[in-house]
């Protein structure tokens, strides 16, 4: 079978998303099918991509959405077209074979409402034009009008044409190890995010600040990056640093930038707490299931996608947030083992991949 990707960027990997284009493409790959990569122009080389010129001066998406229907001919070639963005299915909506891939209500998290709006207008029309729709998580399909409860119906077709597919973790890989060095000396608690205001780096920082009075000995360590091609991003961690001496936390809070994806089974593992401070867009975070799967205790907000992970959780608020905090803390080993067991038994790239097979060929 021929398989069209359809996503703005695949590479690099700067997060989630572009992980989870990753996964899929070994899993078809390895059942061998042929398949095409249609992203922007990264600078990044590979016979699997199929360039998607963007014109300038125009917001990125909207760009990109143009330059696809440069590809018309290219992408008519596809037996299936994978898109992953409901905000990218218009411009191939033609095609007679389209797989809808939510990774999160991204309507829910822009600064402006009139995004906000088109970006959940974009979703509803793909949830009922697009051939198949995957949801990574239940929120976005009760959001779309399918009463699907939290953590029901996992790896299944929850309605005609919809599926509710959570991420998964490779649990060969994402294994515990003895850590890194430079990091248990820290005794770090771990925030893997980007730096963008839906993943609440900032909610974090300010519950790191009450924690930290108690544990003295430990350090707050956020793992992710800018986004280089946002500008709210560049403006965030300017926000952070401010934070970070506002409540007079310098050398308290560490920043490692993007950390290749081989290497973070060593930062989880190094990590005594890993947090997930999401405030909104956010699916079955692929961060929270890796730490889960390495056996280190993980704490995330009650919001979206989130409630469909066996997380310990919290409001997105600073002080809830500390009190969870401090209260999971002396009893994050059994925790971390609790969840280490859920997400090897269920979260598991066998069970991904076989609910994938089964879409492609529906």
């Amino acid at each position: 079978m021929r398989i069209g990707h359809v996503t703005y960027r695949y590479k690099p990997i700067v997060g989630g998303m572009e992980t989870y284009v990753g996964m899929l493409f070994q899993v078809f790959q390895a059942a061998g099918h042929s398949q095409h990569i249609y992203q922007v122009d990264t600078g990044v080389p590979g016979q699997e991509f199929r360039f998607v010129p963007r014109p300038p001066l125009l917001p990125k998406q909207v760009g990109y959405n143009l330059g696809l229907l440069a590809q018309a001919r290219n992408l008519a070639g596809e037996d299936r077209l994978i898109i992953s963005n409901p905000e990218h299915y218009l411009p191939v909506a033609w095609h007679p074979s389209t797989i809808v891939l939510c990774h999160g209500a991204t309507w829910t998290a822009d600064a402006s409402p009139r995004r906000r709006r088109l970006r959940r207008l974009a979703a509803e029309i793909a949830f009922r034009r697009a051939r198949q729709w995957v949801s990574n998580d239940t929120f976005a399909l009760r959001e779309l009008g399918v009463p699907q409860p939290p953590r029901t119906g996992m790896f299944s077709q929850v309605a005609p044409g919809k599926w509710f597919i959570p991420n998964c973790v490779d649990a060969a890989r994402f294994q515990r190890t003895a850590g890194r060095e430079s990091l248990n000396v820290l005794q770090p608690i771990l925030v893997p995010r980007n730096l963008t205001p839906p993943r609440g780096v900032d909610l974090a920082i300010r519950a790191f600040a009450a924690f930290v009075r108690q544990y003295p000995e430990t350090n707050l360590v956020v793992v992710g990056d800018i986004i280089y091609d946002n500008l709210w991003s560049f403006r965030y961690k300017m926000e952070l640093t401010r934070l970070i001496n506002e409540l007079d936390l310098v050398g308290k809070v560490f920043f490692l930038g993007s950390v290749p994806g081989e290497r973070m089974v060593d930062v989880y593992s190094s990590a005594l707490l890993t947090v997930i401070p999401t405030r909104a867009s956010e699916g079955t975070s692929l961060a929270a299931l890796e730490s889960m799967a390495c056996g280190t205790a993980t704490l995330s907000t009650a919001v979206e996608g989130l409630l469909d992970l066996p997380t310990e959780r919290c409001p997105p608020e600073p002080q809830a947030m500390a009190e969870a905090m401090l209260g999971l803390f002396p009893h994050r080993e059994d925790v971390g083992l609790r969840q280490q067991q859920t997400v090897r038994a269920t979260y598991n790239l066998q069970n991904w991949a076989a609910a994938w097979c089964r879409v492609l060929e529906s």
